[in-house]
């Protein structure tokens, strides 16, 4: 009975302990405490690419960047998808004041994170506008004149040509330096 005690003791102690770490390294606000939960999370899974991220920018914020940067590195031959390891030693070459490898890393957390967005499968085509009839001025779908109006407000009337013999309607637009120089109906001179 005293065995099993002892055993279930260890067991709840361990756990804790990993929660512990766990809530230090993702949480903590002070350096040295996430550094230390991270290392602990990293000694039980060393391809842990979140604490490997968290303690590298722990380092950094330390200002120990050389090693904020063999963190993120880290990180990256563990899971080279994972956009924001190369963010961070972007952010780090770059107060190191290597420009070059920094926006390399920076282009490639963007382009991983470009990939990540989904696109609808099937894009939806915008509806076709109301077509006039040859033979009347109504539009042919059911929209008022009055939801069209603001759209022509103080533009000059289109001409329209009588249709000839078989063909359809035309409706010329007249160009756009004809509308230089011309003032809407509401607008004073």
């Amino acid at each position: 009975m005293w065995r099993i005690t002892v055993a279930a003791s260890f067991a709840l102690v361990s756990t804790i302990a990993l929660a512990d770490d766990r809530s230090d390294c993702l949480d903590s606000k002070d350096h040295d405490l996430r550094i230390k939960g991270c290392s602990a999370m990293i000694e039980r899974n060393p391809k842990d690419v979140i604490a490997f991220s968290n303690r590298a920018e722990a380092y950094e914020l330390k200002g120990e960047v050389d090693r904020a940067i063999s963190d993120y590195t880290k990180a990256i031959v563990s899971d080279p998808k994972y956009a924001p390891a190369y963010n961070g030693r972007g952010r780090a070459y770059v107060s190191k004041g290597d420009y070059v490898r920094a926006v390399d890393d920076v282009t490639r957390a963007g382009e991983l994170t470009r990939k990540k967005e989904t696109w609808p499968a099937v894009i939806e085509a915008a509806p076709p506008k109301p077509k006039k009839d040859a033979n009347s001025k109504v539009p042919v779908n059911s929209k008022s004149p009055v939801a069209e109006r603001p759209a022509t407000l103080g533009k000059a009337p289109l001409p329209e040509k009588a249709p000839e013999a078989g063909k359809a309607a035309v409706v010329e637009t007249p160009a756009e330096s004809s509308l230089v120089g011309r003032w809407p109906a509401w607008m004073t001179r």
